[in-house]
Order: C-alpha cells, then structure tokens, then sequence
C-alpha cells in the first residue's frame, strides 16, 4: 500500500521503464474534413498568417469539441504544409508565452525535412533552431519517447549536428525498433559524410530488423561512389549485389539514377521488359534461374520439420494423433506431382457461395492436372465431406483426398506433403505462407521462397467451358543479379516505391545493366 503512493525511482522499483512521451499515442483527434479542408486551403493563400489570423485560427479549432489548450496547437502546426507557415505559427506561440510540447516540436522538426528533404538550402538561422530544438527536448527530458527521437533524427540528419541522431538510435531501441525512415535518414548522411562502414553497418542493422532502406540511400551511395572514379563500378555492383542478397528491390527514382550516369564512368543502363520466360527485351539473354539445387532442397526439408513439426508449431491447431494420420497417409500415397490446398481453390471466387459451386471449382482444378497425367493430392477439411456432388466424387476418384480437422491449419499439411514428397513436387495455393519463412530463420527462410517461387501454383479464374486459367510460378531470380556466363550484365527490378511493395513478383520495369 506504501508503494502505491510513493513515486520511487525505476531502479528500486525494478518496473518497465518510464520516459518523456510515453502517453504520447492516444487516438487521434481530428477536425471535421470540411474544416481541414477550408483551413489547408487557408494557409496555401496566405502561408504566414499575421498574428490575428493565427489567433482567429487557433480560436475557431478550440470551439470544436474535444479540442482544448493540450492538443489545439499540435493540430495548427499539422496542417502547415509549408515550413515557413509552421515556423510562423511557432513564432506567434512564443510571443503568446505558450511553450512547445513534444508534440508541437515533433511537427516543426518534421517540417524542416518535408521543406529540406536533401539538406539543402537550410539557413544557418534554421540549422541553430534544429539543434535549439533539439537542447530544448534533451535538457527537459533525459530520455525521450521513439516518436521525439524519430522526429529529431529527421531534422538533424539535415545539420552538421548529425551524429547527435546515434543516441537517439539507441533510445528509441528502449522501446522499440526505428522506422525505415529514421535508418534511411542517418545511413544516407553517413554516406555523405564519408563514414562508410558507419553507414553500412546501419544498412546490414535495418535489413536485420526488416525495415525496407528508402531512395536517398541508395542515391546517396551512388553520389559518394561518383567521388572515386577508380572504384565506381566495384562500388555499384557492391549495391546490386546487396540488394540480392537481402532481397531488395531498387525504386525507378534510382533506376532514373543509373541511367543518367555518363558512359565514361564505365557503366551503360537501359530501361527493359522481363519476358514469362526470363528473356531480357534489351539484351535478349536470359536472366538466372531460381531452382533450388537438391542439397538446399534437403536442408529445407529437414529445417521444415524440426521448425513446424518437431518443435509443435503445428500443434497450435490440430492433434499429435491427426499429424500421426497423416504421416501414415503419405508414406502410403507419396510421391506426387502436385498438392492442392482445396479450401483455398474452393474459396478462390468467395465464401458465400454453394458447396455444390466450391466443389465444382475444386474439380476443374484437379481436371487440369489429371487431363496432364499428374499425380494429385489434395488437401481439404472434414466438412468438405458434406459436399455431396459428382464434382467431388470426381476428386476422390481421381486424387489422392486427405481431410484434417476442422480447426487444423492447412498450410503446414500442405508445404509438409510437398517437401515429403520430394523436390520435383508442385503446390496450388495463393496463400503468400510468410509465416513458414520467417519460421526458418534469415539463411533457410531465403530458401523456402526460392523454393516457393519455384513450384507454387495458384488460380487466376475458370472459364464458361470449365477450363482453368493458371498463374505459373516465373522461375528467374526476380532481384538485380549477374547473367548466367556473364560477368558483366546485370538485370535490376525496379518498383514504383521501395518501402512500398505489396508483393514479391516479376516487375514490370527493369534495368539492363552492362559494366565496360
């Protein structure tokens, strides 16, 4: 009961820590659209209001409801698009006694980025209050919230002041894991600065953590690698290489990049298309297969079964005894060319159709392989045993039918069926099965989606006569990576956003890239 009342300090207490902003996330308030509209479009006609317009603006959001003194100037500042508008609003503040929250700080340093993206053309009256900020925070508070040190790191990567953002690095990771903007920020000044194995470190850490680098990066690594002709393409295909290994996709800004640089340095690029069948529109080589080799095939195999098997991830839905069913089923049934998550296929048009047209869609899937002479398995429910139809009568008379529980998942049974059944099995699924890469670790988790871009099959749509349209896995590596034979090609996916991809698929856009 003591305890209770009396505030202790973190180390006697021995209780999580406690820092500056950390009540910071509450759900947002938000003015009516109607009204941010009207107050955007405000600001745009006239960016630094006079002192009576900031007043008349601050007034008419505190007669909103919900709003009051605490949130009402952090909402100001948020709609400023424009850093002069934002350092007006921060002026009137202060002549008006109010100080600034963390809040209220965090938008004016996130401004200085929007307007100085690159660093360039900040003042060095700008430059004073970025680290005047910044002394501010720090001196009221020894430990910062992740939002305040992410919205520092932003500013201050734009100064000289830069190294600053190391520390605050190592605060946010208190409670968290920086965002792919706040690595960016800091690795690219880094590569600015010259500190190069500073910056790589900071790339390997974002990768590790699963953050996705953005542009300026590698703009910023192709700027410093134009300092040392010498070394240029040594150092350009260090990227490339990089992005392989990490499974990275470089955005068309860069590819913009690479295409510009002058033909001196030793390097030609050309924007190009990527045929279904790995040929490149430019060069007209083929670009590398994917296939896993039978000794990686192996390896996976064996991990798969000690990460999801051995170690109980398949128990979380489903029985030792059903696990033992089924292994029983495949030594007896195995090998086969191609196994069929029947749920999947069954609900590939939606979930609120008949059994009768689940079961329908299923066989014409399992009609496509046998019309091939292919071995089938496929995987399926209980309550699939309810859709009386000669559509299922169809499957189990022309493949092999193993049905698991309700409850049970089906992906471990599937990917389980076809690694058991050897490497040259296929699976039909559009499931993207993220949770079994991650399961295998950095080094077999790579393997798997080879593996998976290797054999997965899944259904695009089934036409009036019954035929299937099928979308077939593209079996080329579909990151930047050297031609087969040839040293001094490379091919380079390009993506519209980097951070931004909602899936790993062939690109529409690549680079062809030859190294003179």
């Amino acid at each position: 009961m003591f305890r209770r009342w009396l505030r202790l300090p973190q180390t006697v207490l021995g209780t999580a820590r406690h820092y500056a902003g950390v009540h910071q996330k509450v759900p947002h308030i938000r003015l009516p659209p109607g009204r941010i509209a009207e107050l955007k479009e405000k600001l745009v006609a006239s960016p630094v209001p006079t002192a009576a317009e900031w007043s008349a603006i601050r007034k008419g959001i505190l007669d909103e409801r919900r709003f009051n003194a605490t949130n009402v100037d952090s909402t100001v500042l948020g709609l400023c698009h424009e850093l002069e508008s934002g350092k007006s609003y921060v002026r009137f503040l202060r002549e008006n006694g109010i100080e600034l929250n963390l809040a209220m700080a965090g938008k004016l340093l996130r401004l200085y980025r929007t307007e100085h993206s690159d660093g360039a053309g900040l003042s060095e009256e700008e430059r004073q209050e970025i680290l005047r900020l910044y002394e501010d925070l720090r001196g009221k508070n020894p430990v910062l919230d992740a939002n305040t040190c992410e919205h520092l790191v932003a500013a201050l990567t734009l100064t000289d002041s830069w190294r600053l953002s190391f520390e605050l690095l190592d605060m946010i990771k208190l409670s968290g894991m920086p965002d792919s903007a706040t690595y960016s920020y800091l690795i690219a000044r880094c590569f600015h600065a010259g500190e190069i194995e500073a910056g790589w470190k900071l790339l390997e850490e974002l990768c590790f953590n699963k953050r996705l680098p953005k542009d300026d990066v590698f703009l910023e690594w192709i700027e410093h690698c134009l300092k040392d002709e010498a070394s240029f393409k040594q150092n350009i295909i260090k990227m490339l290489a990089f992005t392989n290994a990490k499974s990275l996709f470089l955005s068309k800004r860069v590819g913009s990049a690479l295409t510009k640089l002058s033909p001196r340095l030793g390097i030609r690029a050309a924007e190009s298309r990527v045929t279904d069948s790995g040929k490149c529109s430019h060069c007209r080589s083929s670009l590398a297969s994917i296939v896993v080799p039978e000794e990686s095939f192996c390896a996976l195999r064996d991990a798969f079964i000690q990460a999801v098997i051995i170690k109980k991830e398949i128990f979380n839905k489903t029985t030792p005894k059903e696990l033992e069913r089924f292994q029983v089923f495949l030594k007896k049934t195995k090998p086969y060319d191609v196994v069929i998550d029947g749920l999947n296929v069954a609900f590939s048009t939606g979930n609120q159709k008949s059994p009768a047209v689940y079961a329908m869609q299923l066989a014409a899937v399992v009609k496509h392989y046998v019309r091939l002479r292919k071995r089938v398995l496929v995987i399926g429910r209980q309550h699939m045993d309810r859709w009386r139809s000669k559509d299922m009568k169809y499957i189990r008379e022309n493949a092999f039918l193993f049905l698991t529980e309700d409850l049970s998942q089906d992906d471990p049974f599937l990917l389980y069926a076809a690694m058991e059944s050897g490497p040259g099995t296929d699976f039909f699924s559009r499931d993207l099965m993220r949770k079994h890469s991650f399961l295998l670790g950095d080094e077999l988790g790579a393997v798997f989606k080879r593996w998976q871009q290797e054999h997965q099959y899944s259904l695009l749509s089934i036409t009036n006569d019954g035929r299937v349209i099928i979308k077939s896995p593209f079996k080329f590596d579909m990151f930047a990576h050297r031609s087969p034979g040839n040293d001094h090609q490379w091919h380079v996916p390009l993506v519209e956003d980097s951070v931004k991809i909602p899936k790993v698929e062939k690109q529409a856009c690549w680079l062809c890239v030859r190294f003179e």
